[in-house]
């Protein structure tokens, strides 16, 4: 049996609350990616520089629940407004870590009858004003969004580390925060690391037509830049949204990679050659 994709997460516990915000925040950090691209590892560079925000899934079908339980929250109304107190800094941002999949899923449980289930329409069938639509709803729970765009180049790598993940139940390595091991290690699934690729790249997508839709330049970011060059990303980043401090905290996380994920990968690699040759 895998481990919940939820918290003994220390940053989603009480003890990173900030004191509390009175209303809507004044700005919001939006991290716009897909699982296993750096959001938590981005995300921690921005908490702990201390004045942005603590960016974490709040409204992902993994946190929000054991939030909303922890926070005492029965309506989405109340869940946003207890979000927003506890989770605004002293200066007024709040930030958060969003997937495409987190935006579907909260528009269709808002307004069911106008926007379609998760994966229902294709991607050519989505106009420019569904995006709109999707903007105008987002900005009621997050106002004055900045957006980063956090994109993984390498998709065979991402998806890897989401099908280790998901078997294994380990999500993110901190040593001293949650558990750091497993006691299996992960299977080679072809198909489910080509589903995987897919749905990255359709969501992908949808976030590029999200911000062309709504005339939005995103400050862009990339997964191997971040981990191969973490202290002048981040640096250069905190310049970009307005820190007090341009230093990047010191990494907790660590690498999850390890020679089966590898060995997965090149299976994989050699697997699709395969099928694609004549």
């Amino acid at each position: 049996m895998t481990r919940s994709h939820t918290p003994t997460y220390d940053l989603a516990l009480s003890d990173a609350d900030y004191e509390p915000w009175k209303g809507p925040p004044e700005r919001s950090i939006v991290i716009c990616s897909h699982p296993r691209s750096g959001s938590t590892l981005l995300g921690e560079a921005l908490y702990f520089s201390g004045d942005v925000g603590c960016p974490l899934e709040y409204l992902h079908r993994g946190f929000r629940p054991k939030l909303a339980r922890m926070w005492g929250c029965l309506s989405l109304e109340d869940y946003v407004a207890e979000m927003h107190r506890r989770r605004t800094g002293p200066n007024g941002s709040f930030a958060i870590k969003l997937f495409w999949q987190d935006i579907v899923e909260l528009a269709h449980e808002l307004a069911p009858d106008h926007f379609p289930a998760p994966l229902t329409c294709a991607l050519d069938e989505v106009a420019s004003d569904h995006y709109q639509s999707l903007a105008t709803l987002l900005a009621c729970i997050l106002p004055n969004p900045t957006f980063i765009h956090l994109e993984r180049r390498d998709r065979v790598r991402q998806a890897v580390s989401a099908s280790t993940a998901t078997q294994t139940g380990l999500w993110r390595s901190i040593p001293g925060v949650g558990p750091e091991g497993t006691a299996r290690s992960a299977d080679y699934d072809f198909d489910q690391i080509m589903a995987t690729i897919a749905l990255s790249d359709h969501c992908h997508s949808h976030w590029q037509r999200f911000f062309g839709a709504n005339g939005i330049s995103p400050i862009s970011l990339t997964y191997e830049n971040l981990v191969d060059d973490y202290d002048d990303v981040t640096s250069a980043l905190l310049v970009q949204l307005g820190s007090i401090t341009s230093k990047a905290p010191p990494r907790r996380m660590r690498r999850q990679s390890d020679h089966n994920s590898e060995a997965m990968v090149h299976q994989f690699l050699k697997d699709y050659a395969k099928r694609k040759s004549p």
